[in-house]
Protein backbone atom coordinates (compact mmCIF):
# COMPACT_ATOMS: atom_id res chain seq x y z
CA UNK A 1 0.00 0.00 0.00
CA UNK A 2 1.28 3.24 -0.84
CA UNK A 3 1.94 5.56 1.68
CA UNK A 4 0.41 8.90 1.82
CA UNK A 5 2.90 11.96 0.88
CA UNK A 6 3.43 14.30 3.98
CA UNK A 7 1.25 17.17 2.64
CA UNK A 8 -1.74 14.73 2.64
CA UNK A 9 -0.79 13.91 5.63
CA UNK A 10 -1.59 17.55 6.68
CA UNK A 11 -4.41 18.22 5.20
CA UNK A 12 -6.29 15.45 7.04
CA UNK A 13 -4.95 16.29 9.98
CA UNK A 14 -5.82 19.81 9.36
CA UNK A 15 -9.24 18.63 8.54
CA UNK A 16 -9.52 16.43 11.77
CA UNK A 17 -8.71 19.83 13.92
CA UNK A 18 -11.60 21.60 11.73
CA UNK A 19 -13.94 18.90 12.59
CA UNK A 20 -13.36 18.82 16.15
CA UNK A 21 -13.25 22.86 15.97
CA UNK A 22 -16.73 22.66 14.85
CA UNK A 23 -17.91 19.90 16.91
CA UNK A 24 -16.77 22.04 19.80
CA UNK A 25 -18.10 25.59 18.42
CA UNK A 26 -21.18 23.97 17.98
CA UNK A 27 -21.27 22.24 21.93
CA UNK A 28 -20.15 25.91 23.15
CA UNK A 29 -23.20 27.77 21.23
CA UNK A 30 -25.45 24.82 22.15
CA UNK A 31 -24.66 25.18 25.88
CA UNK A 32 -24.54 29.40 25.51
CA UNK A 33 -28.08 28.93 24.41
CA UNK A 34 -29.73 26.24 26.88
CA UNK A 35 -27.59 28.45 29.47
CA UNK A 36 -29.43 31.60 28.16
CA UNK A 37 -32.87 29.63 27.89
CA UNK A 38 -32.46 28.70 31.67
CA UNK A 39 -31.72 32.58 32.50
CA UNK A 40 -34.61 33.40 31.14
CA UNK A 41 -36.75 30.64 33.06
CA UNK A 42 -34.74 31.63 36.25
CA UNK A 43 -35.85 35.61 35.48
CA UNK A 44 -39.37 35.05 34.58
CA UNK A 45 -39.63 33.11 38.05
CA UNK A 46 -38.04 35.62 39.65
CA UNK A 47 -40.65 38.33 37.97
CA UNK A 48 -43.29 36.15 39.16
CA UNK A 49 -42.11 35.55 42.86
CA UNK A 50 -42.05 39.41 42.92
CA UNK A 51 -44.92 40.08 41.45
CA UNK A 52 -46.48 37.61 44.41
CA UNK A 53 -45.02 39.73 46.69
CA UNK A 54 -46.44 42.57 45.70
CA UNK A 55 -49.80 41.24 46.76
CA UNK A 56 -50.98 42.71 50.04
CA UNK A 57 -52.79 40.07 51.86
CA UNK A 58 -56.25 40.24 53.36
CA UNK A 59 -55.53 42.22 56.85
CA UNK A 60 -57.50 41.10 59.56
CA UNK A 61 -58.71 43.94 61.45
CA UNK A 62 -57.18 43.53 65.08
CA UNK A 63 -60.53 43.03 67.41
CA UNK A 64 -60.84 46.14 69.73
CA UNK A 65 -59.99 44.93 73.31
CA UNK A 66 -63.25 44.20 74.88
CA UNK A 67 -63.95 45.54 78.61
CA UNK A 68 -63.31 43.19 81.32
CA UNK A 69 -67.18 43.17 82.99
CA UNK A 70 -65.82 41.99 86.27
CA UNK A 71 -63.15 44.82 86.33
CA UNK A 72 -64.23 47.44 88.93
CA UNK A 73 -63.37 50.45 86.96
CA UNK A 74 -65.71 48.55 84.26
CA UNK A 75 -68.60 48.01 86.68
CA UNK A 76 -67.77 51.53 88.19
CA UNK A 77 -68.52 53.24 84.87
CA UNK A 78 -71.20 51.36 83.64
CA UNK A 79 -73.56 52.21 87.08
CA UNK A 80 -72.37 56.06 86.41
CA UNK A 81 -73.75 55.85 83.20
CA UNK A 82 -77.09 54.36 84.47
CA UNK A 83 -77.19 56.39 87.16
CA UNK A 84 -77.43 59.71 85.19
CA UNK A 85 -79.44 58.15 82.31
CA UNK A 86 -82.00 57.79 85.88
CA UNK A 87 -81.48 61.55 86.14
CA UNK A 88 -82.59 62.17 82.90
CA UNK A 89 -85.50 60.05 82.88
CA UNK A 90 -86.58 60.64 86.89
CA UNK A 91 -86.26 57.01 87.60
CA UNK A 92 -86.22 56.08 91.13
CA UNK A 93 -85.90 52.40 90.54
CA UNK A 94 -82.23 52.05 88.52
CA UNK A 95 -81.62 55.15 91.03
CA UNK A 96 -82.57 53.02 94.04
CA UNK A 97 -80.92 49.95 92.94
CA UNK A 98 -77.49 51.47 91.66
CA UNK A 99 -76.59 53.15 94.69
CA UNK A 100 -76.29 52.28 99.02
CA UNK A 101 -74.10 53.69 101.75
CA UNK A 102 -72.55 52.75 104.90
CA UNK A 103 -73.92 53.41 107.97
CA UNK A 104 -72.62 55.07 111.11
CA UNK A 105 -72.34 51.27 112.31
CA UNK A 106 -70.58 50.46 109.21
CA UNK A 107 -73.94 48.62 107.68
CA UNK A 108 -74.60 48.58 104.11
CA UNK A 109 -77.99 50.33 104.07
CA UNK A 110 -80.24 51.14 101.06
CA UNK A 111 -81.75 54.27 100.68
CA UNK A 112 -85.51 55.23 100.43
CA UNK A 113 -87.57 55.72 97.02
CA UNK A 114 -88.26 59.33 99.21
CA UNK A 115 -85.07 60.13 99.94
CA UNK A 116 -84.11 59.06 95.91
CA UNK A 117 -87.22 60.85 94.30
CA UNK A 118 -86.27 64.56 96.20
CA UNK A 119 -82.30 64.36 95.17
CA UNK A 120 -83.78 63.62 91.46
CA UNK A 121 -86.08 66.52 91.37
CA UNK A 122 -83.11 68.71 92.45
CA UNK A 123 -80.93 67.64 90.40
CA UNK A 124 -82.67 68.16 87.54
CA UNK A 125 -82.78 72.04 88.72
CA UNK A 126 -79.73 72.64 89.60
CA UNK A 127 -77.05 72.11 86.97
CA UNK A 128 -74.21 73.14 89.34
CA UNK A 129 -75.02 70.44 92.28
CA UNK A 130 -75.50 67.25 89.55
CA UNK A 131 -72.38 68.12 88.68
CA UNK A 132 -70.62 67.88 92.19
CA UNK A 133 -72.80 65.02 92.20
CA UNK A 134 -71.33 63.31 89.31
CA UNK A 135 -67.62 64.10 90.53
CA UNK A 136 -68.62 62.24 94.06
CA UNK A 137 -69.56 59.13 92.23
CA UNK A 138 -66.40 59.74 90.36
CA UNK A 139 -64.52 59.54 93.73
CA UNK A 140 -62.12 56.73 94.78
CA UNK A 141 -64.07 56.36 98.15
CA UNK A 142 -66.87 55.39 95.69
CA UNK A 143 -66.62 51.78 95.54
CA UNK A 144 -68.62 49.10 94.01
CA UNK A 145 -70.29 46.44 95.34
CA UNK A 146 -72.76 43.36 94.87
CA UNK A 147 -75.90 41.96 96.47
CA UNK A 148 -77.46 39.08 95.55
CA UNK A 149 -76.12 39.19 91.52
CA UNK A 150 -76.76 43.41 91.61
CA UNK A 151 -73.88 45.48 91.53
CA UNK A 152 -74.61 49.15 93.38
CA UNK A 153 -71.97 51.93 93.88
CA UNK A 154 -71.39 52.26 97.88
CA UNK A 155 -71.02 55.65 99.16
CA UNK A 156 -68.58 54.96 101.50
CA UNK A 157 -69.72 57.35 104.85
CA UNK A 158 -72.02 59.60 103.01
CA UNK A 159 -75.65 59.83 102.37
CA UNK A 160 -76.99 61.00 99.35
CA UNK A 161 -78.50 64.02 100.36
CA UNK A 162 -75.32 65.32 102.01
CA UNK A 163 -73.81 64.96 98.28
CA UNK A 164 -76.86 66.85 96.91
CA UNK A 165 -77.49 69.42 99.98
CA UNK A 166 -81.36 68.24 99.71
CA UNK A 167 -83.42 68.63 102.39
CA UNK A 168 -86.44 66.48 103.28
CA UNK A 169 -88.39 65.17 99.83
CA UNK A 170 -91.37 67.32 99.24
CA UNK A 171 -92.47 65.18 96.29
CA UNK A 172 -94.25 61.97 96.01
CA UNK A 173 -93.45 58.86 94.19
CA UNK A 174 -95.61 56.91 91.76
CA UNK A 175 -94.26 53.31 90.70
CA UNK A 176 -90.55 54.17 88.82
CA UNK A 177 -91.67 57.72 87.78
CA UNK A 178 -91.36 60.84 90.43
CA UNK A 179 -94.85 62.76 90.40
CA UNK A 180 -94.37 65.97 92.43
CA UNK A 181 -97.59 67.02 94.22
CA UNK A 182 -99.16 69.76 92.13
CA UNK A 183 -99.36 72.59 94.47
CA UNK A 184 -102.83 73.89 95.17
CA UNK A 185 -102.63 76.98 93.00
CA UNK A 186 -101.28 75.09 90.03
CA UNK A 187 -103.44 72.37 89.85
CA UNK A 188 -105.60 72.43 86.96
CA UNK A 189 -104.38 75.69 85.16
CA UNK A 190 -103.03 76.04 81.42
CA UNK A 191 -99.97 77.90 81.34
CA UNK A 192 -98.70 79.03 77.43
CA UNK A 193 -95.00 80.30 77.43
CA UNK A 194 -94.10 81.75 74.27
CA UNK A 195 -90.21 82.60 73.60
CA UNK A 196 -90.33 85.75 71.81
CA UNK A 197 -88.41 86.39 68.52
CA UNK A 198 -86.95 83.58 66.42
CA UNK A 199 -83.80 83.05 64.59
CA UNK A 200 -84.72 84.96 61.49
CA UNK A 201 -87.04 88.03 61.58
CA UNK A 202 -90.06 88.74 59.07
CA UNK A 203 -90.34 92.03 58.21
CA UNK A 204 -93.98 91.76 56.55
CA UNK A 205 -96.38 94.24 58.48
CA UNK A 206 -99.40 93.22 60.34
CA UNK A 207 -101.57 95.31 62.83
CA UNK A 208 -100.74 96.23 66.40
CA UNK A 209 -104.23 95.17 67.05
CA UNK A 210 -107.79 94.19 65.87
CA UNK A 211 -109.13 96.46 63.35
CA UNK A 212 -106.09 98.57 63.83
CA UNK A 213 -104.20 101.11 61.12
CA UNK A 214 -101.13 101.39 62.41
CA UNK A 215 -98.56 98.22 61.50
CA UNK A 216 -95.84 97.12 62.95
CA UNK A 217 -93.39 94.09 61.34
CA UNK A 218 -94.72 90.86 61.91
CA UNK A 219 -91.49 89.30 64.19
CA UNK A 220 -87.97 90.73 64.82
CA UNK A 221 -84.90 88.38 65.60
CA UNK A 222 -84.38 90.28 68.84
CA UNK A 223 -80.74 91.65 69.88
CA UNK A 224 -77.63 90.10 70.87
CA UNK A 225 -75.44 89.48 74.10
CA UNK A 226 -72.89 92.66 74.49
CA UNK A 227 -70.22 89.86 75.94
CA UNK A 228 -71.44 86.88 75.34
CA UNK A 229 -72.89 87.10 71.60
CA UNK A 230 -75.74 85.13 72.19
CA UNK A 231 -79.09 85.94 70.44
CA UNK A 232 -81.89 87.06 72.27
CA UNK A 233 -84.30 84.20 70.74
CA UNK A 234 -81.83 81.64 71.77
CA UNK A 235 -81.79 82.60 75.18
CA UNK A 236 -85.76 83.44 75.44
CA UNK A 237 -85.88 79.68 74.09
CA UNK A 238 -83.29 78.21 76.59
CA UNK A 239 -85.34 79.99 79.98
CA UNK A 240 -88.71 79.00 78.35
CA UNK A 241 -87.47 75.68 78.25
CA UNK A 242 -86.58 75.69 81.50
CA UNK A 243 -89.32 77.43 82.55
CA UNK A 244 -91.83 74.71 81.00
CA UNK A 245 -89.92 72.33 82.74
CA UNK A 246 -90.62 73.65 86.41
CA UNK A 247 -94.50 74.74 86.06
CA UNK A 248 -94.67 70.97 85.01
CA UNK A 249 -93.30 70.47 88.57
CA UNK A 250 -95.84 72.56 89.57
CA UNK A 251 -98.72 70.50 88.44
CA UNK A 252 -99.05 73.10 85.68
CA UNK A 253 -100.15 72.11 82.16
CA UNK A 254 -97.80 74.00 79.60
CA UNK A 255 -98.44 74.77 75.89
CA UNK A 256 -95.55 75.95 73.96
CA UNK A 257 -95.95 78.36 71.11
CA UNK A 258 -92.30 77.15 70.04
CA UNK A 259 -89.77 74.78 70.64
CA UNK A 260 -87.02 75.54 68.04
CA UNK A 261 -85.61 78.81 66.68
CA UNK A 262 -86.32 77.78 62.94
CA UNK A 263 -90.30 79.08 63.35
CA UNK A 264 -91.79 81.47 61.40
CA UNK A 265 -94.66 83.10 63.81
CA UNK A 266 -95.80 86.64 63.42
CA UNK A 267 -96.92 88.27 67.07
CA UNK A 268 -100.65 88.44 66.64
CA UNK A 269 -100.27 84.50 65.77
CA UNK A 270 -98.31 83.98 69.30
CA UNK A 271 -101.69 85.49 71.11
CA UNK A 272 -103.81 83.51 69.18
CA UNK A 273 -102.38 80.68 69.32
CA UNK A 274 -102.37 80.59 73.20
CA UNK A 275 -105.36 81.56 73.45
CA UNK A 276 -106.53 78.77 70.82
CA UNK A 277 -104.78 76.30 73.24
CA UNK A 278 -106.91 76.70 75.89
CA UNK A 279 -104.16 78.20 78.11
CA UNK A 280 -105.53 80.45 81.21
CA UNK A 281 -102.67 82.98 80.48
CA UNK A 282 -99.35 83.88 78.29
CA UNK A 283 -95.91 84.56 79.65
CA UNK A 284 -93.79 85.69 76.84
CA UNK A 285 -89.96 85.48 77.65
CA UNK A 286 -87.61 88.65 76.56
CA UNK A 287 -84.45 90.23 77.47
CA UNK A 288 -83.80 93.64 76.87
CA UNK A 289 -81.33 96.48 75.50
CA UNK A 290 -80.25 99.68 75.25
CA UNK A 291 -78.01 102.17 74.16
CA UNK A 292 -76.68 103.23 77.52
CA UNK A 293 -75.01 99.71 78.31
CA UNK A 294 -75.05 100.95 82.11
CA UNK A 295 -78.98 100.13 82.03
CA UNK A 296 -79.61 96.71 83.84
CA UNK A 297 -82.75 95.36 85.97
CA UNK A 298 -85.76 93.39 84.68
CA UNK A 299 -89.61 94.78 83.95
CA UNK A 300 -92.61 93.00 82.88
CA UNK A 301 -94.97 94.79 80.12
CA UNK A 302 -98.66 95.10 80.38
CA UNK A 303 -101.59 97.16 78.31
CA UNK A 304 -102.25 100.52 79.91
CA UNK A 305 -105.59 101.59 80.70
CA UNK A 306 -106.18 103.13 77.79
CA UNK A 307 -105.95 100.62 75.63
CA UNK A 308 -108.32 100.68 72.34
CA UNK A 309 -107.97 96.85 71.78
CA UNK A 310 -108.64 95.08 75.30
CA UNK A 311 -111.51 94.74 77.69
CA UNK A 312 -110.73 96.62 81.33
CA UNK A 313 -111.41 93.51 83.06
CA UNK A 314 -108.31 91.81 80.40
CA UNK A 315 -106.20 94.96 80.98
CA UNK A 316 -106.77 94.51 84.59
CA UNK A 317 -105.58 90.89 84.97
CA UNK A 318 -102.52 91.74 82.62
CA UNK A 319 -101.94 94.44 84.78
CA UNK A 320 -101.99 92.22 87.80
CA UNK A 321 -100.00 89.31 86.45
CA UNK A 322 -97.24 91.46 85.18
CA UNK A 323 -96.74 92.66 88.95
CA UNK A 324 -96.81 89.60 90.45
CA UNK A 325 -94.29 88.27 88.37
CA UNK A 326 -92.02 91.17 88.57
CA UNK A 327 -91.87 91.46 92.23
CA UNK A 328 -91.20 87.84 92.72
CA UNK A 329 -88.74 87.90 89.70
CA UNK A 330 -86.69 90.57 91.55
CA UNK A 331 -87.34 88.72 94.85
CA UNK A 332 -85.41 85.27 93.34
CA UNK A 333 -82.51 87.00 91.56
CA UNK A 334 -81.96 90.05 92.92
CA UNK A 335 -82.51 92.27 89.81
CA UNK A 336 -82.92 95.83 90.13
CA UNK A 337 -87.07 96.23 89.85
CA UNK A 338 -87.27 98.19 87.08
CA UNK A 339 -91.69 97.85 87.63
CA UNK A 340 -94.51 97.23 85.00
CA UNK A 341 -94.31 99.19 82.05
CA UNK A 342 -97.52 100.09 80.55
CA UNK A 343 -97.45 100.07 76.33
CA UNK A 344 -100.41 99.84 73.92
CA UNK A 345 -97.81 99.58 71.12
CA UNK A 346 -96.94 95.50 71.55
CA UNK A 347 -99.10 93.50 69.23
CA UNK A 348 -98.09 90.05 71.27
CA UNK A 349 -100.47 92.07 74.09
CA UNK A 350 -103.06 93.63 72.03
CA UNK A 351 -103.93 90.30 69.94
CA UNK A 352 -104.33 89.08 73.31
CA UNK A 353 -107.65 87.52 74.48
CA UNK A 354 -106.06 85.91 77.43
CA UNK A 355 -104.33 87.76 80.18
CA UNK A 356 -100.49 88.17 79.56
CA UNK A 357 -97.79 89.56 80.07
CA UNK A 358 -94.11 90.39 78.55
CA UNK A 359 -91.08 89.57 80.75
CA UNK A 360 -88.30 91.35 80.22
CA UNK A 361 -85.45 89.56 82.11
CA UNK A 362 -82.51 92.08 81.89
CA UNK A 363 -80.36 93.81 79.54
CA UNK A 364 -78.38 92.12 76.57
CA UNK A 365 -76.47 94.89 76.26
CA UNK A 366 -74.90 95.47 80.01
CA UNK A 367 -71.66 93.12 80.05
CA UNK A 368 -72.42 92.07 83.44
CA UNK A 369 -76.38 91.21 83.27
CA UNK A 370 -75.53 89.92 80.36
CA UNK A 371 -72.99 87.19 81.26
CA UNK A 372 -75.02 86.42 84.21
CA UNK A 373 -78.32 85.65 82.17
CA UNK A 374 -75.83 82.66 80.63
CA UNK A 375 -75.27 80.86 83.47
CA UNK A 376 -77.71 78.05 84.45
CA UNK A 377 -77.67 79.41 87.93
CA UNK A 378 -79.16 82.66 86.89
CA UNK A 379 -81.64 81.20 84.82
CA UNK A 380 -83.21 79.04 87.19
CA UNK A 381 -83.30 81.74 89.19
CA UNK A 382 -85.06 83.77 86.81
CA UNK A 383 -87.78 80.50 86.22
CA UNK A 384 -88.06 80.00 89.83
CA UNK A 385 -89.17 84.11 90.02
CA UNK A 386 -91.49 83.71 86.98
CA UNK A 387 -92.95 80.47 88.55
CA UNK A 388 -93.24 82.08 92.63
CA UNK A 389 -95.31 84.87 90.33
CA UNK A 390 -97.96 82.51 88.33
CA UNK A 391 -98.72 80.82 91.64
CA UNK A 392 -99.31 83.82 93.24
CA UNK A 393 -101.45 85.31 90.57
CA UNK A 394 -103.68 82.18 90.40
CA UNK A 395 -103.48 82.53 94.49
CA UNK A 396 -104.63 86.10 94.79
Amino acid sequence: MKKPSGTRVNIMIMGIVIVVLALGLAAILGYGKARKQMEQMQQAQREQEAKEAQITPTQTATPEPTEDPTDPAVQKKNLITEIKKAVEHNDVKIMTADLRYTSKEGQVEVYTQEDVAAVLLHLKKNEKDYQAFVEKLQDESVTVGEEEGTQYLLLTDSNLRKITGTEEPAETVEAEIVTPTPTPEGNGRKIAIDAGHQAHGNSEQEPIGPGASQTKAKVASGTTGRTTGVTEYQLNLDVALKLRDELETRGYEVYMIRETNDVDISNAERAQLAAESGSDILIRIHANGSDNTSVAGALTMAPSTANPYLSQELISECQKLSQCIITTFCASTGANNQGVYQTDEMSGLNWCSIPATIVEMGYMTNPEEDTRMQTAEYQQQMVTGIADGIDQYFAS
